[in-house]
């Protein structure tokens, strides 16, 4: 149902996450001076959460008929793009340790899930006005 705001936001942190799945967050230089881009589809636990983390904004949008499970589930993506966030940093630093980076930089794309995360807050702000407007017509009749 496209007229309510909270589908936006959610199908704009569905785009959020699979940017953040096919674009690289971080690339480094080698001692020889050759680069490499790293993207979390090289990591499992970052392309399962990121993924994931898409589905579950996209199958929210259908469930405009059950505000409880839609909170619901709003609060789950944002527990699961929090610790997607935190993971992608932990393992930023020990791909830098391992392979030998002398120098890297941060993608912009490494803070999408920054944007999911706010997306996924005004959503849930929609949902909390539409349940607080339709209480307040129940009670007008």
């Amino acid at each position: 149902m496209i007229q309510r705001i909270q589908t936006l936001w959610l199908l704009l942190s569905t785009a959020c996450a699979a940017l953040f799945i096919y674009l690289p967050v971080y690339k480094g230089i080698f001692l020889n001076g050759t680069w490499q881009a790293v993207s979390i589809s090289e990591y499992l636990f970052l392309l399962s959460g990121a993924t994931v983390s898409g589905c579950i904004g996209l199958i929210t949008i259908f469930l405009f008929k059950k505000r409880k499970a839609q909170k619901r589930l709003i609060i789950l993506n944002i527990l699961l793009t929090i610790g997607v966030f935190v993971a992608q940093y932990y393992l930023i630093e020990i791909f830098k340790k391992d392979i030998g980076i002398i120098q890297g930089d941060w993608e912009m794309t490494a803070i999408l899930p920054l944007f999911i995360l706010v997306f996924h807050v005004f959503a849930y702000r929609g949902i909390a006005a539409d349940e607080k407007l339709l209480s307040s017509a129940d009670r007008m009749r």
